[in-house]
């Protein structure tokens, strides 16, 4: 028997704790690898941690390994268990005794709360090994139950001082017992005085736990000047409930970390909205003109069209820029989730629920952007439920009597005729009023002429830079290829088609062949406009003639002589 399986009842209460604390998974394993204590579901790890796993890993090296991704980490690329790994993010820490590898404690998060919180107290837990290493020892070492514990708590204790949440520790009879240092700050807490409980939460959030039995979320609520997020964990121990744990989460921060998420994609502004035909400069305009207003827009247009693009540079123009901005296909959620999704839901509200709950859409965005991106494929029932949580501006969670202000700008989008939908009644009147406050209609990319090359080369730029190639455009065959194209999947299926085309050409301009390859055989006897071809066609006289004199100022000048135009021109036409 291993050294850690001689003391898995202390180790079962550790983990507990930590749990209770951390609200993130924790296992600890053996040195061969056998699962000794765990809060892990059974069905996410088995009884043993994988073969060249990070936990197999951490026992040969002795390091700390904090996978942030799983899937695509170097280090899990050989692990057994890959393909069914359901981890999001991973930490493991060795167990030492005397400087002998004797386990490891693993800390495991399986959805995006118990991931960010993880990230976000990254530094404590990476500072924890050695303290960790000292706990074990004194379990092993010392045989005077009252010194252990005492050891333990102060361990413990040192670590929910270096949360960067609030911890509030209260026992079956509702008396605080502890708190963190970080709580004693942001509420004023004077430890020689401590007050009770519902004077530190307020008597409207101590009787909204007393509903939930002290046991899930609370929130967004108002504390000394700060918004949180209250999270309930009962203590249980033997299967007898010895205590609660309240966890504050720092409202702000969470929606800060949904921000950050969004900030590593681009940032889209209207400057990312290139073109030249009417269509899309009116519809652009009128994005502009209605950014800095509060009022719902409705964006219609084929599939592909850019309507999210739209949405995000409404939302970077608009005067809630700085809060979050999220985006929710409704067509691709199914109906049976819809509502949890938009609204929340709390603990225990259907099988497979987060056990704390989770909070919707709204709740993160309720001072950003909501886009409610195919608004056309909602269902009837959620619709009444949609309109009138625009209504009220505010919601209740899934499972949950608590109401909850919300006050989100909200951008929809659809491919599909609502007006009609309306008719036929498979679309809610009062919401389509509602949301068609201002309509703004976005082109197909067949009836945007030359914005197809203006586009292509925009999307030629942009992934030459990304595969690290260097272009000097397309050949006059390629422009005049894409003109004939209808391109049914829009600018999508064009940024696709180029990015292709990137990859696999070879020379310095992109030529037909490889678009070709990808749009296969179609067509090409289309009604073109004279100035599309107008453009295409000169562009590639004007390349033929720089080809044969060379590409010097010089050069260009007297191709520029020889073509009967000026120089600027010359150069205005190549950049057409």
């Amino acid at each position: 028997m291993s050294v850690l399986m001689g003391i898995k009842t202390e180790l079962l209460h550790i983990v507990e704790a930590l749990h209770a604390v951390t609200n993130v998974d924790i296992l600890i394993v053996d040195d061969n690898l056998d699962r000794i204590v765990s809060t892990v579901k059974k069905e996410y790890m088995g009884d043993k941690a994988p073969v060249y796993s990070a936990f197999h890993k951490c026992i040969m090296t002795g390091e700390q390994f904090f996978i942030e991704n799983p899937k695509i980490d170097p280090i899990c690329l050989k692990c057994e268990n890959l393909e069914n790994c359901k981890e999001l993010i991973e930490f493991c820490i060795p167990i030492k005794l005397s400087d002998e590898i004797i386990g490891v404690l693993g800390m495991c998060a399986y959805d995006e709360v118990a991931k960010q919180n993880l990230l976000a107290n990254r530094d404590s837990y990476m500072n924890f090994e050695s303290q960790l290493s000292d706990i074990i020892s004194t379990i092993i070492s010392e045989k005077n139950v009252t010194e252990k514990l005492e050891y333990r708590s102060t361990e413990l204790v040192t670590l929910i001082n270096s949360l960067n949440e609030g911890i509030i520790v209260i026992n079956n009879n509702k008396e605080i017992i502890t708190t963190n240092n970080y709580i004693n700050e942001k509420l004023n807490i004077n430890l020689n005085k401590v007050p009770a409980i519902w004077e530190v939460l307020t008597e409207k959030v101590y009787n909204n736990l007393i509903l939930q039995n002290f046991n899930g979320e609370v929130g967004s609520v108002k504390l000394n000047g700060t918004e949180f997020m209250i999270n309930a964990n009962p203590i249980v121990i033997k299967e007898k409930q010895e205590g609660i744990v309240l966890v504050l989460f720092d409202f702000n921060k969470m929606k800060e970390s949904v921000l950050e998420e969004n900030r590593k994609k681009d940032l889209v502004t209207f400057d990312e909205i290139v073109g030249e035909s009417e269509a899309i400069l009116q519809a652009r305009r009128e994005a502009i003109q209605v950014a800095e207003k509060d009022a719902s827009v409705l964006i219609m247009g084929e599939t592909g069209t850019g309507k999210e693009v739209f949405a995000r540079a409404i939302h970077a123009a608009s005067s809630r820029k700085n809060d979050v901005f999220m985006a929710v296909n409704c067509g691709a959620i199914p109906e049976n989730l819809i509502e949890s999704e938009l609204f929340g839901y709390e603990k225990g509200s259907f099988t497979g629920a987060n056990s704390s709950g989770k909070p919707g859409k709204f709740e993160i965005c309720k001072d950003g952007t909501l886009f409610l991106d195919e608004i056309g494929d909602l269902p009837l029932l959620m619709q009444v439920k949609l309109n009138r949580a625009l209504e009220e501006k505010e919601i209740v969670r899934v499972g949950g009597n608590t109401p909850i202000k919300v006050n989100p700008r909200i951008i929809s989008a659809t491919h599909k005729n609502l007006s009609l939908m309306v008719e036929k009644n498979f679309f809610r009147d009062d919401l389509y009023y509602r949301l068609n406050v201002v309509p703004i209609y976005l082109p197909s990319l067949k009836d945007r002429g030359y914005d197809v090359i203006i586009l292509a080369r925009y999307f030629l730029d942009r992934f030459a830079k990304a595969y690290n190639k260097d272009f000097t455009g397309f050949t006059a065959k390629a422009e005049i290829l894409l003109l004939k194209y209808k391109f049914p999947g829009n600018i999508r299926e064009l940024r696709n088609l180029i990015e292709y085309a990137v990859i696999f050409e070879e020379n310095s301009v992109v030529g037909d062949e490889n678009i070709r390859k990808k749009i296969g055989n179609f067509s090409e006897k289309e009604n073109l406009k004279l100035a599309d071809l107008t453009k295409a066609y000169e562009k590639s006289v004007i390349n033929n003639k720089i080809q044969k004199l060379g590409d010097t100022v010089d050069s260009k000048k007297e191709a520029a002589r020889q073509l009967g135009i000026s120089i600027a021109t010359l150069y205005r036409k190549l950049e057409m």
